[in-house]
């Protein structure tokens, strides 16, 4: 378990060197006339930060500047049978996110279930009941929440990664119950739901969920369940939630 956000740190800040241009340093031998337009913001960097089950890589991609005083995390696929949100991350992959805020995509957080296109990870647990807060104890079957929290290296994977970089909001997609949904500042939720014409409205508490442990655990957070229709999401739907996640972050900046 990661106690800071070093391991993170370091992989992008590394990236960022190498992705200077050639002959380009910070020793300040190169000047740059006023008129120029500003640097565009460090390359993205893409991160391993954990492996599934069966031994697969569990990747994130971070946009904007290493070390930026504001996180927000975008997760496309956590239920491997709930695929949509996927097109979401693409649509985002090379987004501009706004000064200042480092934009976290996860395309798929369970990528066993996701290649399988099983709602649980290879060990058929749950793994939106297998965070810590209120975990309870549920039976082998669509809502398994493993033998204990955190029990899947799938959900460790992505509690460190946020605990590293304490999104101040976190948009997670599922399917298909068709609204919006938070645990935190329902606000900006709202607001989230109005740009995509989805309703906002509580679905249910459920036990050990993630969005439920990040509201309570990361002061000033908020976690916003996204439950896209049944089926592949159109491009301008998918157009349109990359629009909802981009303003998103310039408000909460």
């Amino acid at each position: 378990m990661m106690a800071s956000m070093l391991p993170f740190d370091a992989l992008v800040l590394a990236g960022a060197m190498l992705a200077l241009p050639f002959g380009a340093s910070g020793s300040g031998t190169q000047t740059r006339p006023a008129s120029d337009p500003a640097p565009p913001p460090a390359a993205a960097q893409t991160v391993t930060i954990g492996h599934s089950v069966r031994g697969r890589a569990i990747r994130a991609r971070r946009l904007g500047e290493p070390g930026a005083p504001v996180s927000v995390l975008v997760v496309g696929c956590v239920h491997g049978n709930e695929r949509a949100g996927r097109a979401v991350i693409a649509r985002l992959r090379d987004a501009a996110p706004p000064a200042g805020v480092a934009l976290w995509l996860v395309r798929d957080a369970n990528p066993d279930g996701c290649r399988a296109g099983t709602r649980g990870n290879a060990n058929g647990v749950d793994l939106n009941r297998n965070f810590p807060y209120r975990w309870r104890r549920l039976p082998p079957g669509t809502y398994y929440s493993g033998t204990g929290p955190l029990s899947e290296p799938e959900s460790r994977a992505t509690y460190e990664l946020m605990r590293a970089e304490r999104p101040v909001v976190s948009v997670w997609y599922h399917q298909h119950a068709e609204l919006v949904d938070a645990y935190g500042d329902e606000r900006i939720a709202r607001r989230y739901a109005r740009r995509v014409g989805l309703p906002y409205r509580f679905f249910y508490a459920a036990p050990g969920s993630i969005t439920r442990w990040q509201a309570r655990t990361i002061r000033g957070s908020t976690g916003i369940v996204v439950e896209l229709p049944a089926g592949e999401l159109s491009p301008a739907s998918a157009r349109r939630h990359a629009r909802a996640v981009l303003a998103l972050a310039r408000e909460v900046r």
